[in-house]
């Protein structure tokens, strides 16, 4: 007789168990919410205009603080996005008069204490945290950060960085890209509640802005300072005073957020994801505010339609009893300053993508047309009021919310109000907020998805003109030089780059160069750190190439054989097949390899253009680009101008921080076989270095087995 295997039988103890546990859940009563008692907050406005809020706490012998500026990226200039963000950075990063940045990383790190700002879209902020013996340090590092800061250059360039960084990888999550893309059809692509960066947005950003960001923003009537801890009132009260109480005042009024202008009408949107088996669906319009009159029943509406976890009807309609999400969930939103969004979310497999939708538009039709059972009301209600307590779980969170809701003018008993309203939602007061908020016949629906696998053409679903959103990254701008191809500088250049070959070896001996191999360390930059990681390559030209990279003993796999190849994932960390993309960049790559120029100089497949002479690494240099039988350029060389070695070489690609220009600069020319070679390269993107290759063994024509291009185990 066959037994159970032991795990299986483990499995189903767990859920049977799990199933009764539930059971027994349902059958439990809860008495009601104790009233909760509110910290009692002691304010104090300054001459100046510059708010406290102080709440003594001698539970531990603790001291922190929160801030919040009046601005935010909402007053960035358009050009400009990204200004505010690394204004909020470098504030902290830069250093100040008194201090530099990483003095204060010392200071801070020496006692255990922080000290963070930041600036989001409606509003700046800093916090602090400490042992209360070291509160005075802390607020003096707060002040300089806040009234003088200095902006150090290379911390603004880190975070341009960081910033390029983000930009270059927006893509990759389809869900992530899909939620960024329904905020722009909501409130406008250029709308202040939904763009986003660009590189052109973050490479136009200077000092001189964040120093005018600052001084037009950061004024003691715009900011609120809260305070809790171990301490006496009146004590940190005159400490703040002590520091902040000579700033004066600033000139003007900082100008609202804009008013959202929305027009309710039915289109669908795609956005092509050929590389998934997977459908992002995105269905909605615009939400509301936190002041409506019926805010309370839409709360509760929410948590039934789709905000209310494994219970909603969404979740229970398209994924448990349809089976066709993966995942299933619906938001509708609010906030206090603009519209919040109302927008639902179902992952399906791209064969069901047509179905999905129709599901899930019944889901929000049934709001309006089915009232709610006395047990979903029950769910939709608890899904608040039980989660209400962790509201009040922090003074962190307490002070916070009454400084943002004495901001707005909001009564400090606001969320209670909220809560006794919810308390009191009916089924009717459901099924009205339904028919006046939602609009299922006129949704802005997004799909993102590989649309040959699609159930239905999205254009034939009847829910609205159909459009596709480009969401291609716009390359940087960089500095435009124009080619000059005439026949004076064709001839040139093809002397400058047939006398660089002689130099390196001569013709007859690049040609007999059919393969390499090499071994080395590839040193990786990122930020400050540095990460040394081993390799080892082959290459049989024209059209093959094999790479393995050893690191924290794990190995990360490049290989391409002619028409098809592999990778790591990034993702997964498992090896994959690579896409067509992957194959075209892998050409590229193939195509500017200098031994692969070197080698048909008398007969090439391109033109070398002599590009004038310069500097490049120190040296003065002759360039010469390479152009493709298009005429695209393929790379820039720079050979020395009296000795025409090989110096550097430049070409446009895409790197972790973003896509642009990378410039190598190559060194330890070395006899290999007869050939003259760099066995080192270091590569600089926008004026950094990022990456150095160095190479401890590179042979010419060895032996490589057929095995090296070949599909890992």
């Amino acid at each position: 007789m066959q037994r159970m295997p032991i795990l299986a039988v483990a499995t189903l103890l767990v859920v049977m168990a799990a199933s009764v546990t539930a059971q027994d859940v349902e059958k439990l009563k809860y008495p009601p919410l104790n009233p909760l008692k509110l910290p009692k907050v002691e304010k104090v406005t300054l001459e100046n205009g510059l708010r406290i809020y102080v709440v003594e706490d001698h539970t531990l012998p603790t001291f922190s603080l929160s801030a919040r500026i009046n601005c935010g990226s909402y007053l960035e200039p358009a050009d400009k996005i990204g200004l505010a963000s690394i204004c909020g950075t470098v504030l902290r990063t830069g250093g100040t008069e008194k201090w530099t940045g990483d003095e204060i990383d010392e200071m801070l790190e020496a006692v255990g204490a922080s000290v963070e700002t930041n600036i989001g879209l409606l509003s700046g902020s800093a916090s602090a945290n400490c042992l209360t013996e070291y509160q005075d340090l802390v607020l003096d590092v707060l002040t300089e950060i806040l009234r003088r800061p200095v902006f150090d250059n290379d911390k603004i360039e880190l975070a341009k960085v960081q910033e390029r960084t983000a930009i270059a990888r927006r893509n990759d999550d389809p869900q992530q890209l899909g939620f960024r893309e329904f905020r722009k059809l909501i409130y406008g692509p250029q709308s202040v509640y939904a763009r986003h960066t660009e590189y052109a947005t973050i490479d136009a950003i200077t000092r001189d802005d964040l120093v005018a960001f600052h001084k037009q923003w950061f004024r003691p009537e715009n900011i609120q300072i809260a305070v809790w801890g171990d301490f006496k009132a009146g004590d940190i009260i005159d400490a703040i005073k002590k520091r902040f109480g000579d700033w004066s005042r600033g000139q003007g009024e900082v100008p609202p957020p804009p008013k959202v202008n929305y027009t309710f009408e039915p289109h669908v949107y795609y956005i092509e994801k050929s590389d998934v088996t997977q459908s992002g669906i995105f269905m909605g319009h615009i939400g509301g505010l936190v002041t409506d009159p019926d805010y309370a029943a839409r709360i509760v509406m929410n948590n039934i339609m789709g905000g209310g976890g494994l219970s909603s009807r969404m979740f229970n309609a398209v994924r448990s009893r349809e089976g066709l999400a993966y995942a299933a969930f619906g938001q509708y939103t609010a906030n206090i300053a603009y519209p919040g969004i109302f927008v639902n979310y179902v992952g399906t497999k791209s064969e069901t993508t047509g179905k999905a939708i129709r599901e899930a538009i019944k889901v929000i039709e049934s709001m309006q047309t089915e009232p709610p059972t006395p047990e979903e009301m029950r769910k939709g209600k608890d899904s608040y009021l039980n989660s209400f307590v962790f509201n009040f779980d922090s003074k962190a969170e307490i002070v916070n919310r009454l400084m943002t809701y004495d901001f707005y003018g909001l009564p400090e008993d606001f969320l209670n109000r909220i809560k006794e309203q919810v308390e009191k939602v009916t089924p009717d007061d459901v099924v009205a907020a339904a028919k006046k908020h939602l609009h299922p016949d006129a949704l802005k629906l997004l799909v993102v998805g590989n649309g040959a696998d699609f159930d239905v053409r999205l254009d034939a679903l009847g829910l609205g003109p159909l459009d596709t959103i480009d969401i291609t990254i716009p390359p940087p701008p960089e500095e435009q030089r124009e080619l000059s191809v005439t026949p004076e500088n064709l001839q040139k250049g093809q002397e400058v780059l047939a006398r660089a070959v002689e130099v390196h070896g001569g013709l007859a001996a690049f040609k007999k160069v059919r393969s390499l191999s090499g071994k080395g360390t590839f040193t990786l930059l990122m930020g400050q750190q540095e990460m040394p990681l081993s390799f080892t390559e082959y290459i049989v030209f024209p059209d093959k190439h094999s790479r393995i990279i050893e690191a924290f003993g794990r190995k990360m796999v490049d290989i391409r054989n002619g028409s098809v190849g592999w990778k790591t994932s990034q993702m997964t960390g498992q090896v994959e097949a690579k896409t067509e993309q992957d194959l075209a960049d892998d050409e590229k790559e193939a195509a500017r390899n200098n031994i692969a120029i070197f080698q048909t100089v008398d007969n090439p497949s391109y033109r070398a253009v002599f590009d004038g002479t310069g500097e490049s690494a120190g040296r003065e240099v002759d360039f010469v680009v390479i152009l493709d039988q298009e005429d695209q350029p393929i790379c820039r060389f720079g050979f020395d101008h009296t000795t025409g070695e090989l110096v550097s070489k430049s070409y446009k690609d895409k790197t972790m921080m973003g896509e642009g220009t990378i410039e190598v600069i190559y060194g330890k020319l070395t006899d290999v076989s007869g050939l003259k070679l760099p066995l080192q390269a270091t590569h600089n993107f926008r004026g950094q270095k990022i990456g150095e290759i160095e190479y401890s063994e590179l042979l010419i024509n060895p032996d490589i087995p057929d095995s090296a291009f070949e599909k890992p185990e």
